[in-house]
């Protein structure tokens, strides 16, 4: 019925499983170093800051003693802000120095300015207005970047084991006899894919590339 088919060589296919298996481990792997390194610092700095401003927030006044020694924010796409401060103080217990780390998000071009506050009842806790007056905001900002870290991760891992499954795949094809069958072609899917449909009558979504060209026989 097709006679043309029988011009398709009817040979052992060799397929190369590619390198896309390996670099997608890699890039797992980097994804788990950098983004729990984010995590790691988010549980070590910037988690416990939160918990402490949220101690003091409801007594603190202006802490007269203390003062900012040093302060740096930097912003990203003037949305994103990120501020590093130093507090020092001297009490009856000797000269104190705390860093802190705030996350948030708010529009704003321009420089940042910080005072110390404090609680009476936890004088080791010297704090900031900046920080307080943007604490639900930081809270929100440190979920967020949580959220984003773990489903960055957890992508990198399902990519790397569709790769893998993907070469199995492959390496289960290589070395069989393949036959060319006639399908009627039914248009283009979503993305680069091909619609088709045997001659049984079911439709399938192939998925291909942009440059691929379908083989079409009147």
């Amino acid at each position: 019925m097709f006679p043309v088919l029988a011009a398709f060589p009817q040979r052992p296919l060799k397929l190369r499983p590619g390198r896309g298996v390996l670099g997608g481990w890699m890039m797992a792997l980097l994804g788990v170093l950098l983004f729990g390194g984010f995590l790691v610092f988010m549980a070590i700095e910037i988690g416990p800051e939160i918990r402490d401003d949220f101690a003091v927030r409801d007594q603190a006044r202006p802490a007269a003693f203390a003062r900012v020694s040093q302060g740096r924010c930097s912003s990203r796409m003037f949305l994103f802000q990120s501020c590093d401060v130093t507090l020092d103080w001297r009490d009856k217990g000797g000269s104190h120095t705390r860093k802190l780390s705030y996350m948030f998000v708010e529009p704003h071009m321009g420089s940042w300015t910080a005072s110390p506050m404090m609680d009476p009842q936890r004088p080791s806790l010297v704090t900031t207005d900046l920080g307080l007056d943007r604490l639900w905001n930081r809270v929100a900002t440190a979920i967020g970047g949580v959220v984003f870290a773990l489903a960055i991760m957890v992508g990198l891992f399902l990519t790397a084991r569709q790769a893998q499954a993907k070469r199995s795949e492959v390496s289960a094809l290589s070395g069989r006899v393949l036959q060319a069958v006639p399908v009627v072609f039914e248009g283009w899917g979503k993305g680069p894919s091909w619609r088709v449909r045997d001659e049984r009558g079911a439709v399938f979504e192939w998925p291909v590339r942009k440059a691929d060209k379908p083989y079409i026989l009147d």
